[in-house]
Order: structure tokens, then C-alpha cells, then sequence
């Protein structure tokens, strides 16, 4: 599969070369301002060298590794539950993860490849450090679950999880998903920040009255700072690890593993980077800056 999706994909990069497309000719000036010794990117000479040689094949994506073959082509078996009218698929432990009402076969498919490229374990998006400690007596607090892809990986290991999604799209789907888990899972309709009102909520008062977590996983669209802010009583004596997106605006990574570090957790960075080009018009403008980010930290204690 791996052979025929780089075959794929070559095609692909081709026959943009061969029309000049606008992400032909940003792929082509991503690898010469990467070939600049001089260039401002956080990339070592090892990096470089296989990012180059990535993009000498490939068009220009977020994730810029050899992994993505893997999944960019791969025709998943969306099936359709009759019950509840929600499309699903099968993950890589057998359970179901169902979508959105409404989204396509399609939709779901590449989504799902989506996520399963995010989650490779050469991906900078992958929550699932190799140092990462889960067993039964672990509750963990999911805030921006979407989909609920990584709790429902460890969902047999833990004894309970939080599900926060703000998303009120995606609760119907979680409900689904989680449905043979319903006596270890709470979802919550909630934002999480550091203050509470009607829509939000702090995770120190949330939890104030519930078993306590002893993981976080904020993937929370660059809110992550002020999640963490709200969660200053539970990091101090109940959270050992947390898994924090770095990644959702510029310098993230080094705010964030500051306010960590303050917090006296150990910090560790996933491997790679993201690459974002068109964040302000999601298109691929010729005159965009490379912003090369780190995806994830690991902070533990």
C-alpha cells in the first residue's frame, strides 16, 4: 500500500509541476529557502535534509515526513449504524469511532486518515509519548475531545474520562462512540478556560467535587495557556501528566513550556514539526512566511 500511495502521490506532484500550480511552486520555494544554511527555521541539518527530500516528491502539508503515504490513499471501510444514523469505522483496536450526522462515506474517510496521520508515532501530533504512564487506577480530563480518537484508545486501561467538547455537534457522535464505556465516561458540553460561567468552565472548579484526573489532554484551538491557568490546584496535587498542543498560534511552544516549567513539570517535545503556510487565508498564497512548529508537549512529574 505504502508503494502504490508514494507512486500516488509522485503523479500528483507532477502534474501540479507540470501546470505550475501555485503549490508546486511553494513546494519548490519551501525547499530552497530550507537549502539556506542561513535560513530562520528551528530545523537541525538532519531535518532539512529529509524534509527536502520529502518535498522532491511531495506537495507541500502540515505534517512534511514519509509517514503520511501510509494513509493519504488508504480506502477505509466507512460503515453505516442503522440504530442511530451515524456513519463509523473501525479503529486499529476493533471499536467503533463514530462521526458527525451528516457527514459523507467521504468526509469520514478522510477524516479519519486525517487523524490516523496525526497519530502516527512519527507524528509531531502524536499524544502517545513513549514515556506516557496509563493503567487502571488513571482518570483522565480530555478538553477539545472532538471525535474522542485518543481516550478511546486507552478506554479498556483507565478508570474513568472526562470528555470536553464544546462542540455541541460532536456530542451526539461521543455519545455513540462511548456508549459500551457509559458508567466510566462523563461528557461535558462546556469551553474550558480560566473562568466559569454559563458556557465555561475552570477545571479546578469543575473538579472540585469529582473524582480528580491525573492526565490532561488540551487540544483546545491556542486556549491551552488559559486552560492550564484555570487548573493550577488540581496540576499541583492530583495531575501528573499533561499533553498540551503547542502548535495552534506562533510561540506557543515556548509560552506554554514556560508556564509549565513554572509548575515544576518536566517538559519534553514530540518529534518533528508543523509546517503552516496559509492560516490567515487557507490558500496557498506564493508570498506566505514558513512558520515550522513544534505539535506537542509532554509534561510530567
Amino acid at each position: 500500500m505504502n508503494i502504490i500511495s508514494e507512486l500516488l502521490s509522485f503523479l500528483r506532484y507532477q502534474k501540479q509541476r507540470f501546470k505550475k500550480t501555485q503549490r508546486y511552486l511553494l513546494t519548490r520555494r519551501v525547499i530552497k529557502f530550507l537549502q539556506q544554511m542561513d535560513a530562520p527555521v528551528p530545523l537541525n541539518l538532519k531535518e532539512r535534509k529529509r524534509t527536502v527530500k520529502f518535498l522532491r516528491r511531495h506537495l507541500i502539508e502540515v505534517f512534511n515526513d514519509f509517514f503520511i503515504a501510509r494513509y493519504l490513499w488508504r480506502h477505509v471501510k466507512v460503515a453505516f449504524d442503522k440504530n442511530n444514523g451515524l456513519h463509523y469505522v473501525r479503529t486499529a483496536e476493533g471499536r467503533r469511532l463514530y462521526f458527525k450526522r451528516g457527514m459523507t462515506e467521504k468526509e469520514v474517510r478522510h477524516m479519519y486518515n486525517g487523524l490516523c496521520i496525526e497519530q502516527d508515532r512519527l507524528s509531531p501530533h502524536n499524544y502517545c509519548f513513549d514515556d506516557l504512564s496509563v493503567d487502571s487506577n488513571s482518570v483522565f480530563a480530555d478538553i477539545g475531545a472532538a471525535e474522542g480518537n485518543f481516550s478511546l484508545k486507552f478506554i479498556d486501561k483507565i478508570k474513568k474520562v472526562y470528555l470536553f467538547e464544546s462542540d455541541s455537534n460532536w456530542i451526539e457522535a461521543l455519545e455513540a462512540t462511548f456508549h459500551p464505556w457509559k458508567e466510566k465516561t462523563v461528557i461535558v458540553d462546556k469551553y474550558v478556560s480560566s473562568y466559569n460561567d454559563d458556557k465555561c468552565a475552570s477545571l479546578d472548579t469543575f473538579f472540585q467535587d469529582k473524582e480528580k484526573p491525573n492526565l490532561l489532554k488540551l487540544d483546545v484551538e491556542g486556549a491551552e495557556s488559559k486552560v492550564i491557568e484555570g487548573a493550577k490546584q488540581l496540576c499541583e496535587k492530583n495531575v501528573n501528566d499533561l499533553l498540551v498542543c503547542a502548535y495552534h498560534r506562533t510561540g506557543d511552544e515556548k509560552k506554554l513550556s514556560k508556564q509549565l516549567k513554572e509548575m515544576d513539570y518536566k517538559i519534553k517535545l514530540s518529534p518533528g514539526y508543523m509546517l503552516f503556510l496559509w492560516e490567515h487565508n487557507h490558500s496557498y498564497d506564493l508570498q506566505a512566511t514558513f512558520d515550522f512548529r513544534k505539535g506537542l508537549i509532554h509534561a510530567s512529574r
